[in-house]
């Protein structure tokens, strides 16, 4: 059977290869039209409370973007200036200031301190940002933008919707230079480890083959996330390279007194092989569907795809390439490069008995400290690294203002007693900045006839009325996870469970919930998945159980380095790498 394939690869190559590179030009057209997606909070599941918030709040009013803007070297009149340039921008809703709450044209001396240093503080004005629609939306873009051209240069911003931004912004370039960055250090080590010097460009074309497919076939799905489409690539490269290179090495070994009978006996010995290593992959990615927070179906669906393209092309298209430019490939041939490894593999296996001792002796406590790593779990994390002018724009506002962040809660509408008495206690929490609702906005006994329809419509419909409350902590952290628990309490006292809440904080804790939850279940499955597979592939109990546990010690291992460091890990990072290094060592 296998033969037979073979033999019909070999012999109808041209044909098959005219097929491949249409469908790259197909590939790198559909390529344009893939949805990208950067809303982490649409893989959080519908059962989640957040998530439910979410919903309700884009029926009853519409999710809205946040930034802080902090304009330096300016008096408060200049200050009020600013912010109504800032208001009357398409796409702002609302920009909540110090005027909100006093006359600015009073005297200084007049403002009360604790209420002037939130807003106003040597100099620098600080505002508070919602806008029209979210963060992901091209009109919150053009918003930020507008914004940038009427700011000094030496202001500040960030927020929520900055760092959605920036994430789009350094998905789009960052890709390029990660394979700008790969691929020469990929050729390198291929021409050190293979006997030709265009052998490389071989590889890469079948590799670039199998990736500009995958990324023109994910027009198949509704979108694809933000973190799937910027590392895809470089992880196809990285796990399914040594398919090529393994078919290309079986064809050194054989007679070449005939090229295609030595190809149809290439694909024979070498297609079980590549295809149970290929199947190892595909199943431990597949794994990751089982996720609760369902970008791990994102990225289990993308990537075990590319893994498929990658085994179809290096069985199907490779031959053809082999053939057509071998004279090449043996014209530029080289010495090999490395030296021979029998004898390290010999002192290796004197050594055996002291290399286990070792690596059970760092295993043990890695497995220990890599539970006690510190993770990031939200949108925040992407968006603004060291290094970056969000990252420094965040300390300089932080320093000056503190943190502030909003958390939208939503009350059934009609009990304006407990509307005030609520907002009244919201705002005397330590953690909160400012309240924002109609029940502290408008005088009591106010008819709601008697309100601006605009202001009206942002707080209150038919069925719910709209709290922002702002917190004085970051989107992550114990202190902002909290300082929502302290809300939910006020809230709950007051509407029992009748009642939603989300915003940027109430969405990261329920993404740590339901990934902390998934990461056990997802290995397991993995794990379970991969050992059966290497027990009809090596037809031996054992042989699978020793693989997982040398597999998993360098799992533990890689991942206690960052908590030896003191460095946090983003957790789709954590499950990523996990992943990959399950994956690409069997």
């Amino acid at each position: 059977m296998i033969e037979k394939l073979a033999r019909f690869i070999v012999q109808k190559r041209n044909k098959i290869g005219v097929i491949f590179i249409i469908l790259i030009i197909v590939s790198l057209m559909l390529m344009q039209f893939v949805n990208i997606n950067y809303d982490l909070s649409e893989y959080v599941p519908d059962t989640e409370k957040s998530k439910q918030g979410m919903n309700i709040v884009k029926e009853e009013f519409a999710m809205q973007g946040f930034a802080r803007v902090m304009i330096n070297n300016v008096s408060l009149v200049e200050a009020k200036e600013y912010k109504d340039k800032i208001e009357a921008i398409d796409g702002v809703d609302l920009v909540l200031w110090l005027d909100d709450s006093v006359d600015i044209y009073r005297p200084v001396e007049f403002i009360s301190e604790d209420l002037l240093k939130d807003y106003y503080k040597d100099g620098s004005a600080i505002f508070e940002i919602m806008f029209e629609e979210d963060e992901y939306s091209s009109k919150t873009d053009k918003a930020i933008d507008e914004i940038n051209k009427i700011i000094p240069n030496d202001s500040n911003l960030i927020g929520s919707a900055i760092d959605t931004k920036s994430s789009r912004e350094k998905v789009q370039t960052e890709i390029g230079k990660i394979m700008i960055i790969l691929i020469p250090i990929v050729i390198v080590i291929l021409i050190l480890t293979t006997d030709s010097y265009v052998s490389p460009l071989l590889f890469l074309t079948i590799i670039g083959t199998s990736i500009l497919l995958n990324m023109g076939t994910n027009i198949i799905f509704k979108h694809v996330s933000f973190l799937t489409y910027s590392i895809v690539a470089a992880l196809q490269l990285a796990v399914s390279m040594d398919y090529s290179v393994f078919v290309l090495h079986q064809f050194e070994e054989e007679d070449k007194s005939n090229l295609e009978e030595a190809m149809v006996r290439t694909l024979t010995k070498s297609c079980t092989s590549i295809c149970s290593s290929a199947l190892t992959t595909v199943a431990g990615f597949v794994a990751l569907v089982f996720m609760g927070f369902t970008i791990g179906k994102d990225m289990g669906l993308v990537f075990a795809k590319g893994i498929v393209l990658s085994l179809i092309s290096v069985i199907f298209f490779m031959p053809c390439l082999i053939l057509k430019f071998y004279p090449i490939v043996t014209k530029f041939n080289h010495k090999p490069f490395l030296p021979n490894f029998d004898k390290f593999a010999k002192h290796t296996r004197k050594l055996a008995y002291f290399i286990i001792a070792i690596v059970l002796v760092i295993t043990i406590p890695s497995y220990v400290t890599q539970k006690q790593n510190e993770f990031l779990y939200g949108a925040a994390s992407f968006g603004g690294g060291e290094g970056t002018k969000v990252y420094e724009d965040e300390k300089l506002i932080v320093e000056k203002f503190g943190r502030s962040n909003p958390v939208i809660v939503l009350v059934p509408v009609g009990d304006y007693l407990s509307e005030k008495n609520m907002a009244e206690e919201l705002e005397n929490l330590e953690v909160v900045k400012k309240v924002q609702s109609l029940a502290n906005m408008v005088a009591e006994g106010i008819p709601d006839s008697f309100i601006p329809i605009d202001s009206y419509q942002k707080f209150r419909t038919e069925n719910y009325s709209r709290f922002v409350i702002y917190v004085k902590t970051s989107s992550e952290s114990e202190v902002a996870f909290n300082a929502v628990n302290e809300i939910e309490n006020i809230v709950q006292k007051y509407y029992g469970d009748n009642y939603e809440i989300t915003g940027t904080i109430p969405v990261t804790m329920d993404i740590k919930n339901v990934v902390n939850k998934d990461y056990n279940i997802v290995n397991w499955i993995s794990i379970l998945m991969v050992m059966i597979i290497l027990l009809f592939t090596f037809k031996s109990f054992i042989l699978p159980i020793l693989l997982i546990i040398v597999i998993e010690s360098g799992i533990f291992i890689n991942m206690a380095i960052p908590y030896y460091t003191g460095q946090s890990m983003m957790f789709l990072g954590y499950l990523i790498v996990s992943s990959i290094q399950l994956r690409s060592n069997n």
